[in-house]
């Protein structure tokens, strides 16, 4: 390491902006309980393993007394031996074997838990008793689980669709005997998503009331900042809460890499991508045997960089570089992660996918190609190193993008700012529409159980009574119609399957519809472990997409225009000093053109069109145009400061929105667009609205409360410690630019963003008119938001909600 380190400052001596020491921390321990099964503790003190973390010896104390459980500490701490080392002490001791459910937000960390699980298990005669069911196991390892396990691991994805809906014919031996269920990396439920799962855990507690069973919630993390607020709001109930992290910790170096600018031949002056670091540092950690992992952002961008590092004199790298995404077959997940975890591989190259806590074995290097969105995303990759208490050094490769540049210019950001909080709301009236028919498929609803006692769900239940959907059944109302319920529900968001990809009559891998528009359109580049191949057919309707092996030195990149339309308004919201109206909102995503770029030198060396139909779906969302004169009076002064405020308030409101409607981030979206005024003028527009088809109610509560979203974003600027806009209030080049050269312009070489924004805030809120002081910028932290409760208005509300039954019925319909 002291080679690599050695080698990482002489060569990139003028980059590195920052090299941060993380102190190492001394552990905290307990000793082994008094209570641990013989056999258990056999098992330990053969690992050499003769006492606990202190978080793990309380966490066992907690559920051993069945109390509701919140372990929340840092990766790499133990929190699987702390929540499976009570509940197999139990199972041991107990005089009737009883069941354990295991929720893991993805396959590869159920896969992975299925060894560290199967040890234990075989301690105490149980290894028989358990297994993982999801969409790869094979339907005969189906029933043997749903005969005789007792300890099942799966998503929260097959509870809602394979569960539930068939408890009493399948897996009745197993729910009735229910007393733990475990949820790993519980910061990953948020927003819609989160919302969505929140109702299926009412729907798991109303089906265990049914065979008279309360089971016990253990719930996980190393990344969440409210950890009491999320889990309540999550499982409805109140948890004992662990946060004090007993492991040790060792020392970690933090460099931060700014890749280096040069020139080129007409002048301009270009920053080098992150890849010119990351490349040579792969290579030379490979070389002194130093095991590695990098971080990028997307599938491709994998595929590229372990193209780059294994090229020409270094192929022989290959066998122990390997790249890891999204997309793979099941068997090369598990070979991938197998090898990666025994040392046949030193280096992997991935996505987020192995960003939650799958054991891959002890890694030394860290790269973060790039920030991966959250501060809670940068840790939890950064964690993946040092997991044995050995030194390791983490590298953050900063692009050419504003966060990016401003994290790497202003490195306390990383160690000062508070890990996000992660919001969800059970009781959106849209998700509950949804959730309810699933309900009632399951065991007849009544009006007067406890599970759907909110306004929302009674709102929702006396809907669909009207509507047919809910028919009266011995003293209830069950599921009414022909299809089934849960089909029309995708917990997280509008496309439920993957498109193949085939080459020479054998499945390569997979890709979701939207995914595939752009990348596999006709004549796309394709890169999997390494290998190039051309899209040769995307068949959309037979989810299918044949390429071919080809060798060329280039990849494609496609360009997506979006069009986002107001089609129906449904209220002109009173609003002073602004038009606001609130409405159906159209949303035409399509990949129009592609370009070829040369691998080395990133040269454009051609175009193409794209042919496919766009992505389209139609949500709600409100369209906000700022006051006329406000308007008049900067066209006078500079025509581009309109377009700087819109999408500075784009940005800012697009994350301020999440806080205010218990959403997440991924869950709304601002888009610029053309819109018509009173006197039916076609100008630009601010468009707010939800990411998820038919509407689930956020853009509605933003715009019913944008009043205090605005106030919200004005304190946030007012607040910020920068002189001329950073990604913690308005960035200089807010994201989605997509209008004319010179307004890019004034913004990369202004602080025009935050400016124009404060004034177009101002006019909104006050309407009062500044001109903008457009001088120079510079950056710093946010302030953590608390949201404000909720508070709907009925008559609204069973409007909105039957217009989304409507297109729930017709999608269920159009699935059966």
């Amino acid at each position: 390491m002291k080679n690599l380190i050695d080698y990482l400052k002489n060569t990139f001596a003028r980059n590195i902006t920052a090299e941060i020491v993380l102190p190492p921390e001394d552990g905290d321990f307990a000793p082994l309980p008094n209570t641990l099964n013989p056999k258990l503790l056999k098992v330990l003190t053969d690992q050499k393993l003769t006492r606990l973390y202190s978080h793990q010896a309380e966490a066992f104390e907690s559920i051993s007394h069945d109390i509701d459980t919140g372990l929340v500490s840092r990766t790499a701490s133990g929190k699987t031996l702390s929540f499976l080392l009570p509940i197999l002490n139990e199972y041991a001791n107990a005089t009737t074997p009883f069941s354990t459910l295991l929720l893991y937000p993805t396959k590869a960390l159920s896969r992975d838990q299925e060894g560290t699980l199967g040890k234990l298990l075989q301690a105490v005669d149980a290894e028989r008793k358990f297994g993982t069911f999801d969409g790869d196991t094979p339907p005969d390892q189906r029933k043997i689980l749903q005969k005789n396990a007792d300890f099942v691991i799966t998503n929260p994805d097959m509870l809602h669709a394979g569960f539930l809906p068939n408890h009493q014919r399948l897996w009745k031996a197993f729910l009735s005997r229910l007393r733990y269920i475990v949820i790993d990396e519980v910061h990953s439920y948020r927003g819609s998503f989160g919302s969505h799962v929140a109702n299926v855990f009412r729907r798991l507690l109303r089906v265990c009331a049914l065979y008279d069973v309360k089971p016990t919630f253990i719930a996980c993390s190393a990344t969440v900042g409210n950890p009491a607020e999320h889990m309540k709001a999550l499982f409805g109930r109140d948890f004992h809460i662990i946060q004090k992290d007993g492991a040790p910790r060792p020392e970690r170096k933090l460099f931060c890499v700014n890749p280096p600018l040069f020139t080129a031949e007409d002048g301009a002056n270009y920053r080098k991508g992150p890849a010119s670091v990351s490349i040579p540092l792969i290579r030379k950690a490979t070389e002194l045997g130093i095991r590695t992992i990098c971080f990028c952002r997307g599938r491709q961008e994998v595929e590229r960089l372990y193209r780059s590092v294994t090229d020409g004199k270094y192929a022989s790298l290959a066998d122990r570089v390997k790249p890891y995404r999204g997309g793979l077959l099941p068997s090369e997940r598990r070979k991938l992660e197998h090898d990666l975890f025994n040392g046949v591989i030193n280096t992997i190259i991935t996505t987020n996918a192995l960003e939650l806590g799958i054991d891959i074995g002890n890694l030394d290097l860290c790269i973060l190609s790039g920030h991966p969105g959250t501060m809670a995303s940068f840790w939890q990759q950064a964690g993946r190193v040092g997991r044995k208490g050995d030194g390791a050094v983490i590298v953050y490769v900063a692009k050419d993008t504003p966060i990016d540049q401003y994290l790497v210019n202003h490195t306390d950001f990383i160690t000062q700012a508070p890990v996000e909080l992660a919001w969800l709301n059970a009781d959106n009236p849209y998700i509950v529409l949804q959730h309810i028919p699933c309900s009632a498929q399951e065991y007849p609803v009544s009006t007067d159980e406890p599970t759907w006692q909110s306004p929302a769900a009674q709102m929702a239940i006396k809907l669909l009574i009207e509507q047919g959907t809910l028919k009266p059944w011995s003293g209830g109302y069950r599921y009414g119609l022909t299809d089934y319920p849960s089909r029309g529900v995708n917990l997280r968001g509008m496309t439920d399957y993957n498109i193949q990809i085939v080459c020479d009559d054998v499945v390569i891998g997979e890709i979701d519809p939207i995914g595939a528009r752009g990348t596999l359109y006709k004549d796309a580049i394709y890169q999997h472990l390494g290998e190039r191949y051309m899209s040769m057919d995307l068949d959309l309707d037979k989810k299918l997409c044949i390429v071919e092996k080809v060798h060329v030195d280039y990849f494609t990149e496609a360009s997506w225009e979006n069009r986002v339309e107001l089609t129906e308004v449904y209220e002109e919201c009173e609003f002073p000093n602004a038009e606001l109206k609130f409405g159906a909102i159209h949303v035409n995503k399509q990949p129009k053109l592609y370009k070829k770029i040369r691998e080395r030198t990133y040269e454009n060396i051609g175009y193409g069109p794209i042919t496919l139909p766009p992505f389209e779906y139609d949500t709600t969302g409100l369209t906000l145009r700022p006051p006329k004169d406000w308007i008049a009076l900067m066209d006078k002064h500079d025509k581009r400061w309109l377009g700087a405020a819109l999408y500075g308030l784009g940005y800012i409101l697009r994350r301020v929105a999440p806080s205010l409607c218990m959403a997440d981030e991924q869950d709304v979206d601002t888009d610029i667009s053309l819109a018509t005024d009173e006197a039916q003028r076609w100008t630009s527009a601010l468009f707010l609205f939800d990411t998820h088809e038919g509407g689930v109610g956020y853009a509605e509560k933003i715009c019913e409360r944008l009043a205090e979203a605005l106030k919200l974003c004005r304190d946030i600027i007012h607040d910020c410690h920068c002189k001329g806009g950073c990604p913690s209030c308005v960035p200089p080049f807010p994201p989605g630019i997509v209008s004319t050269p010179d307004l890019e312009e004034l913004l990369l070489f202004s602080d025009a963003a935050v400016r124009c924004t404060e004034s177009c805030i101002t006019a909104l809120l006050e309407g009062r008119y500044e001109i903008p002081t457009v001088t120079v910028r510079q950056l710093p932290p946010e302030t953590p938001v608390t949201p404000p409760g909720e508070d709907p208005e009925e008559v609204k509300m069973k409007e909105r909600l039957l217009r989304a039954s409507s297109l729930l019925e017709f999608k269920r319909k159009r699935l059966h």
